[in-house]
């Protein structure tokens, strides 16, 4: 029932998925993959593609962000459908990206700390501010790295990835 009231809720609606946030640390700190310009950057999206809904993917406990919509707890099969649904998502060094590029889905991923020529998907646009902010030792626990917001890029930087996606879909679009 609650699928189905989401489902028509966005049909025919220009989306992107966000999933802000990085598996939580068992040490209870702030996880270093985690994007610290969120709010800043929902800020641009809701101006620069207002036609577009933000729907957040997270799970329980997990802050809300000013986004249109939280969907939390998602089973892969219904994550695959937001995915499909979706003009695009943007997410930190995470499980989503893998996942979405497993079901064909091209996105955004934020990289700080950890290094996207390992970790990233070649599909999606993966960004990083600067190899000098990757950690020594890349397959540490996170547990033991610090948190380094300054390691991020600026959400200005997000939203030229996102002109670019949507260009090429809007060119796609056009051409099909």
């Amino acid at each position: 029932m609650e699928e189905q009231r989401w489902r028509s809720l966005f049909e025919d609606v220009y989306m992107i998925l966000i999933s802000p946030y990085s598996k939580l640390l068992r040490n209870g700190k702030k996880n270093p993959k985690n994007y610290p310009f969120w709010e800043e950057l929902i800020i641009l999206i809701k101006k620069e593609f207002p036609e577009h809904t933000l729907v957040q993917i997270g799970v329980e406990g997990e802050e809300k962000l000013d986004c249109h919509s939280f969907l939390k707890g998602l089973p892969f099969k219904e994550l695959a459908y937001w995915l499909d649904q979706s003009t695009t998502w943007i997410a930190v060094d995470s499980f989503f990206p893998h996942f979405a590029s497993y079901v064909g889905k091209k996105g955004i991923a934020i990289f700080g700390q950890s290094d996207p020529n390992v970790f990233g998907c070649p599909n999606n646009i993966n960004l990083l501010k600067d190899r000098k902010y990757l950690r020594e030792n890349m397959y540490d626990f996170w547990e033991n790295a610090a948190y380094r917001p300054e390691s991020f890029v600026k959400p200005e930087k997000v939203i030229d990835a996102l002109r670019k996606i949507t260009e090429t879909l809007n060119k796609g679009a056009r051409n099909g």
